[in-house]
């Protein structure tokens, strides 16, 4: 198995270096190829302006033409035309006038011969490029050959001077580079296989023992861990059977909060009892949990009716007991006098929350429990109401108006002006008012498209819209709207809303 392995890493190095070599070499080369051409093509036209500004010179300094090609010819005599010449055009007549070769002088370029401008290959025909007189550098082809060639004009004349190099020859040495790129990547890869199969093998042996270090800490771990096992086997036990206990007491709590609701419910009057004495009303009540904070009452003595909406401190258990005692005290404090005015009520329910939830001056110091509410007296002969609130106004519409009854700032239990009467307003309701009692919970509701609360401006406009419609349609309208404002929010307070219309 290791001696396969071995074998497929020095096989797999080898493969890739060589294949890498293979295809990086003709990229490499033919760019080195190009370079040639390109630094050439620089030599050749720093020679051909360097002789046409000497012949230049000659000329200036009085020289005749014909001495100046005489002196020029002389020079180029002995040059290898198959490696590297210069020569000199008539360009009027595309007509050699100096070439290393006698015979060549005074002949006219055939149309066969063709420079390849700045060898990208825009083949011109070379009598055009020669006639143009223009200074240019490329590839000069012939049958037999191609020359890396420029042309530069002698200024004050019509010459133009080329100098030549044989590609051939850079051809030749771009192909022993390729001989020698190639062999070196050969042995590269062959020694790069090498040391890769046997650092696999040292690295081989080094995994190895590590592996038999692991399998014997491993074996002691497993020990550690069947041990652990069991322990954790029994402490599951243990959990579920707590488990099942904790299920047990919520479960029994659960269903002692639930029949606590049905207490509380019962405590509170059915809207059947309300409807009696008015025939149009109704009270919107949802409970943050599964008891409420919140609570609503009602009395009727002779030809009044008592009518409350409390919010009491907490949520849950704790507001619900708080909720039943004041439910308790109110129906106690009115049985015992039921003369009062709005405001004595809360003034003796102050009183009797106050002495119930303290056993001494230091506790009574520290008891912030309480509640927050909304009273209503109603005379149903004479229509006069009292109101007394505790932070709850209290709301009427009349004739499409909204009123807010402004409540006393201070709740029913401890606070710095706990020995301050409530103050008992009075009214003469109208055949056709809409009242209305609430909590807070509606409009310190959140959500929105932006996740903040209702608000008590947005609340008085809703129970504008729907102040003229008949109670059930009104509750469900209020209903509808909590909802579609808290979305998947998490529901904050309880909430009560009640409303009455005096007919």
């Amino acid at each position: 198995m290791k001696t396969r392995l071995y074998i497929i890493t020095f096989t797999a190095v080898s493969l890739v270096i060589f294949l890498t070599g293979y295809i990086g070499k003709d990229i490499a080369l033919s760019y080195m190829q190009k370079k040639y051409i390109d630094l050439q093509l620089d030599v050749n036209k720093r020679q051909a302006e360097t002789i046409a500004k000497f012949l230049e010179q000659q000329l200036a300094d009085g020289a005749t033409p014909d001495s100046v090609k005489v002196y020029l010819q002389n020079s180029l005599k002995g040059m290898d035309i198959n490696s590297g010449f210069v020569c000199m055009f008539d360009k009027k007549a595309a007509q050699l006038v100096c070439h290393p070769e006698q015979k060549m002088i005074g002949m006219i370029l055939p149309d066969a011969m063709s420079f390849d401008v700045n060898a990208e290959g825009d083949v011109q025909k070379t009598v055009n490029i020669i006639k143009s007189g223009v200074a240019s550098g490329g590839l000069f082809e012939t049958p037999n050959q191609t020359d890396i060639a420029f042309l530069t004009p002698v200024a004050g004349t019509d010459w133009i001077l080329a100098s030549h190099e044989n590609i051939a020859a850079i051809k030749q040495e771009v192909a022993i580079q390729q001989k020698i790129f190639f062999y070196g990547f050969v042995v590269l890869s062959l020694i790069s296989a090498i040391f890769s199969t046997f650092m696999a093998r040292l690295v081989g042996r080094r995994y190895e023992r590590t592996i038999e270090v692991k399998n014997l800490e491993l074996a002691e771990k497993n020990e550690e861990l069947l041990q652990q096992k069991e322990e954790i086997s029994a402490q599951s036990d243990e959990i579920q059977r707590q488990s099942f206990k904790i299920e047990q007491s919520n479960s029994q709590i659960v269903s002692s909060i639930r029949y606590a609701k049905r207490i509380q419910t019962a405590l509170m009057p059915h809207s059947t009892v309300i409807g009696r004495t008015f025939s149009e009303s109704f009270i919107f009540f949802k409970p943050r949990d599964i008891v409420s904070g919140d609570f609503y009452w009602f009395r009727r003595v002779g030809d009044e009716a008592l009518f409350a909406v409390a919010d009491c401190t907490g949520h849950g258990v704790p507001g619900a007991m708080m909720s039943m005692l004041g439910i308790g005290f109110l129906n106690q404090i009115v049985a015992e006098d039921a003369a009062l005015s709005a405001s004595v009520i809360l003034d003796r329910l102050r009183d009797v929350l106050r002495d119930s939830l303290a056993t001494s001056e230091s506790e009574t110091e520290n008891v912030k429990d309480g509640m927050d509410l909304a009273l209503v007296i109603i005379n149903l002969k004479s229509n006069e109401l009292q109101f007394a609130g505790a932070y709850n106004p209290l709301v009427l519409i009349r004739n499409g108006e909204l009123s807010e009854i402004e409540p006393d700032k201070m709740p029913v239990g401890t606070h710095a002006r706990e020995d301050s009467p409530f103050t008992n307003k009075k009214l003469q309701l109208q055949k056709g008012d809409m009242l209305y009692l609430f909590s807070d919970g509606f409009s310190d509701q959140f959500g929105g498209p932006k996740n903040r609360k209702f608000m008590k401006k947005q609340f008085h406009e809703l129970l504008l819209r729907i102040h003229t419609e008949q109670p059930e349609s009104q509750k469900a309208k209020l209903e509808q709207e909590y909802e579609s404002w808290r979305g998947k929010t998490e529901q904050v307070d309880d909430v009560s809303v009640a409303g009455l219309r005096i007919v």
